[in-house]
């Protein structure tokens, strides 16, 4: 699959890409959200994603299990729960994160979604964007 990374305005007038994926969200044999865009982060541990997304799958946020999660200079109470993450025609079966506050919609990392997935970013390319291929371990 290949997703061109998203432009959104930069500072001074420019233009900054992000690579950002459409998934969704959703619980075994219930309901899955709309699809969104998550941003595809390398640095972060886990997938961690926005309160309303639980919500949206009539999950009791701090039903699970509660744990701290570290982000750039602020730490922040999380509530990890089962789900499945829909990736184009894929199907995982995740622990996410949940938080109460976060940016964006959500953040795909490295347990949970790079496990499964051989991602390359090129931001050389016309339009930019990165490939992801799913990868099967034995």
């Amino acid at each position: 699959m290949h997703a061109p990374y998203r432009a959104y305005p930069g500072r001074n007038g420019g233009v900054d890409f992000y690579p950002l994926i459409r998934v969704s969200v959703g619980k075994k044999r219930a309901r899955r959200t709309r699809p969104f865009e998550a941003l595809v982060d390398s640095g972060a541990s886990d997938c961690i994603f926005h309160e309303m997304v639980a919500t949206a799958i009539d999950i009791k946020l701090e039903s699970g299990n509660r744990e701290q999660r570290n982000g750039v200079g602020v730490a922040q109470d999380v509530w990890v729960h089962s789900v499945q993450l829909f990736v184009g025609d894929q199907i995982l079966e995740i622990e996410a994160a949940f938080a109460k506050e976060l940016l964006i919609a959500g953040v795909l990392g490295r347990s949970g979604f790079f496990e499964h997935f051989r991602i390359t970013f090129d931001p050389a390319s016309d339009p930019p964007g990165l490939d992801i291929e799913r990868v099967y371990k034995v």
